[in-house]
């Protein structure tokens, strides 16, 4: 094989030279460009129906950025992101327009002039909607009145969206509503300290989990990250005024009470710890009265995410799950475990769900116990119920339906392994209130409903079923129509709405009424086309061991102009492990879902007649030991059962074979090529390579280093980089922040290949994560892959 070198320094160039282009002088890209126009085709939108089920919102994310706007300035720490110039997050979501439809079906387009919607929500009355829009220096907010159809800012204030997911609260009068402000004291991140020694002690920290990058490891640090989160709540009347109220906090989230009268903050811990990111900090939850604007109870601290034992279902002492009742004026409600935050199968009761009503001047009293480890429990208007509980040792999940005050009337709906997709029930529906609240859909017969995808052995058929725990009854109220995927959104007391595609058509949003809903309203629908929709076919297959194996095979439309001459295809992988043969088996396809050529995934290779073979089934099973003792032989049975199927359609040429991956799949990739020859060339996107660089567990993997020295060592492609013989194209965001996929793994693994006189590139990505979200970036990794393939296919 001819071995093309590229050097080290030669790979920085073109990283340079790329930084300078997209920041000096975007690259000139042709509008005719196909890659171009499949990321501007690309889409995605969200519905959200108004409080009195008669108008809904399609609100329209932003695809994919300019580069420009994510090489702000920005500063990372204890694994978020912020801009410096902003208050907001870098991944924060964001939203172009909004369509609003009225019960009419006439339609209207509110647009920002300026900026973007970073978050939004229905006035509890339906008349008007308030949104947080964004521009390049502030975040305000706005109102639009939608008789009037009008969009104003209601308050100059500059607010904070650098942490918590929603940022505006109604009262319940829809007379005015709660955001959070920004703080003056923001920190100057040029200024000049003198370094501390660092101290850290195993006194307090009693064990090592997975390794984390910007940890708040200095004083300074820490500083800086309450300085920029910090915020204060403020009422905003609709004529503008503004109240200042509680203190400056860390504050996350905020949930208005059903009477209007208190406001749950969840702020984070005042003691910011330095050796876990923020996700695994505890929490601080506090009652403020809104009518004098002080705190007025404290519930029990959530401690840090910090030396709890290895389960999974083991949690921190404190509160969880704090919610409102919302069938009670102002009651609130919150989780504490019993034996110290470890599930005990000896124990009865591992969680206990408790009550305290205003004016909070009482002792708690237990509304609940719970068995396992409680996962969510969502209510109604009435005070029906749904509890969802689990348990890790043996991958099982309970669901309950129960009415409060009668615990003794609860009703087992279903229990399951939780990876056993065929007996899943789905999910509670639930619909934000506009005071910050999730409610169980209700109608007028106290019927809850649960949303399920519906897989079965051959395809996807989402449903809807309604119980009642009066009658402890239930009833199939919706079901897909076949051939169609229609996954239900949201539910009114007559109508489903819903998302509908198919393989030959793009998705639509609709709205069904009627007897048996067969009424269909057409709200939205995606102006694309696919001229490949005709060209998928299921592949199912056995590999040696007799395990049951499946994958959706996608053909270019060359397929079918030339049916007598064999066409490469590229693999797209993504392992799984499984305790359970049989679950393992279980079918993951959607044959009725439309191919959407994802600019980040392998699909586009369509568009350069390459066979794309996706959804393949790679499990890692072991039902005695851990399925990781076997990674490597399991491995590479899956990817020789796989080869051998695509031989035998007739149709793919197997001595022209790639195989792609991101992440975990990138990781499984690098193995492939190091340890079979069964390809000709790879991509390997945002991966780990040495698995000694993650030593505290990975992916499935509970064990640390130390205790399966064997299985790291022999799981890290980055050791067998001598048996790497087909080129292997890397690719990495410099951004990325994911737990154990740092960017030095993959430098280190080019690095490797080049002292081994292996044949690779290397793409580091400025100003990019795990995932790559820039418009200028994904035109580049679709142009390198695409001619990545076609050097090496081509032979």
């Amino acid at each position: 094989m001819k071995i093309i070198f590229y050097s080290i320094n030669s790979c920085l160039l073109l990283i340079l030279t790329f930084n300078f282009f997209i920041v000096n002088a975007q690259p000139s890209i042709s509008p005719a460009d196909k890659w171009l126009s499949l990321i501007n085709n690309s889409s995605q939108e969200e519905l959200s129906l108004a409080p009195d089920g008669e108008r809904v919102m399609v609100l329209h994310q932003v695809g994919y950025p300019s580069i420009s706007s994510l090489a702000e300035p920005r500063v990372s720490l204890a694994g978020l992101e912020f801009y410096q110039k902003v208050a907001s997050q870098v991944n924060v979501r964001q939203y172009s327009h909004i369509e609003l439809l009225e019960k009419d079906n006439t339609s209207r387009v509110i647009h920002p002039k300026n900026g973007v919607i970073l978050d939004y929500n229905w006035a509890p009355d339906s008349e008007s909607i308030a949104l947080i829009i964004q521009d390049d220096t502030n975040i305000t907010l706005w109102l639009y009145d939608i008789e009037l159809q009008q969009l104003k800012q209601l308050s100059p204030l500059s607010l904070s969206a650098r942490i918590g997911g929603r940022y505006l609260r109604w009262l319940p009068d829809a007379s005015a509503l709660i955001v959070k402000s920004t703080c003056k004291h923001t920190f100057k991140g040029t200024e000049q300290a003198l370094k501390q020694a660092q101290i850290e002690s195993t006194q307090l920290q009693k064990s090592q989990g997975r390794t984390y990058k910007h940890l708040l490891t200095t004083i300074r640090k820490r500083q800086q990250f309450q300085n920029l989160t910090s915020s204060q709540l403020v009422k905003i009347d609709l004529q503008g005024n503004e109240k200042l109220f509680g203190s400056v906090e860390m504050v996350e989230h905020f949930a208005i009470s059903p009477d209007g009268n208190y406001l749950l903050v969840e702020s984070l811990p005042e003691k910011l710890s330095p050796y876990i990111p923020y996700k695994k900090w505890g929490r601080q939850y506090q009652i403020v009265d809104l009518n004098h604007g002080n705190s007025i109870y404290q519930l029990p601290d959530l401690a840090n995410k910090i030396n709890l034992a290895k389960a999974k279902d083991s949690v921190p002492l404190g509160a969880r799950g704090v919610h409102w009742l919302p069938f009670k004026a102002a009651t609130i409600a919150w989780v504490e475990p019993t034996n110290k935050g470890v599930l005990s199968q000896q124990s009865a009761v591992n969680d206990i769900i408790y009550e305290l009503a205003s004016p909070f001047n009482k002792d708690k009293t237990v509304l609940l116990k719970v068995n396992w480890r409680y996962y969510d429990i969502n209510w109604s208007r009435s005070g029906t119920a749904i509890l969802q509980e689990w348990r890790y040792s043996d991958k099982q999940a309970k669901t309950h339906l129960l009415k409060y005050g009668e615990a003794q009337h609860t009703k087992l709906l279903s229990q399951r392994n939780y990876k056993d997709k065929y007996a899943d029930i789905g999910d509670p529906m639930l619909r934000r209130t506009a005071t910050g609240n999730l409610l169980l859909v209700e109608n007028n017969n106290l019927d809850v409903f649960f949303r399920a995808n519906g897989q079965t052995k051959t395809n996807i058929a989402p449903y809807i079923d309604a119980y009642n725990i009066k009658f402890v009854s239930k009833k199939r109220l919706f079901t897909s129509k076949r051939d169609m995927l229609e996954m239900p959104l949201e539910l009114s007391e007559s109508n489903v709405f819903v998302r509908r595609e198919s393989a030959n058509s793009p998705p639509s949003y609709l709205k069904l009424s009627g007897e048996n809903f067969s009424k269909e309203s057409l709200l939205y629908q995606r102006g694309e086309s696919n001229e490949l929709r005709t060209n998928s076919q299921v592949i199912k297959y056995q590999r040696s061991d007799g395990i049951n194996l499946q994958g959706l095979l996608h053909l270019p439309a060359q397929a079918n102009i030339n049916k007598d001459k064999k066409i490469p295809a590229v693999l797209w992988i993504y392992p799984r492990e499984f305790k359970n043969k049989k679950l393992s088996q279980q079918t993951t396809i959607t044959q009725n879902k439309f191919i959407n050529l994802d600019p980040s995934g392998p699909l586009p290779f369509l568009l350069d007649g390459i066979a794309v073979f996706e959804a393949t089934a790679m499990p890692i099973i072991s039902e005695q030991g851990e399925p990781n003792d076997n990674f490597i032989e399991q491995l590479v049975m899956n990817a020789q059962a796989t080869v051998k199927a695509l031989e035998e359609t007739g149709m793919i040429d197997i001595n022209r074979l790639a195989i792609m991956g991101h992440s975990y799949g990138a990781f499984s990739v690098v193995n492939l090529l190091a340890h079979t020859d069964l390809f000709q060339a790879g991509i390997a996107k945002s991966g780990a390579y040495n698995r000694t660089l993650t030593p505290f567990g990975f992916q499935g993997e509970r064990r640390d280093l130390w205790q399966a020295k064997d299985n790291y060592l022999a799981m890290s492609p980055f050791l067998y980089a001598d048996k790497i013989d087909e080129p292997l194209l890397l690719i990495h965001g410099e951004n990325d922040l994911n737990s154990g996929t740092f960017p030095m793994q993959s430098r280190r693994m080019y690095q490797a290949l080049v002292a081994n006189k292996k044949t690779a590139k290397l793409i580091m990505l400025p100003y990019e994560g795990h995932s790559y979200r820039a418009k200028e970036s994904l035109h580049l990794v679709l142009k390198q892959q695409s001619d990545w393939l076609r050097l090496w296919l081509s032979r």
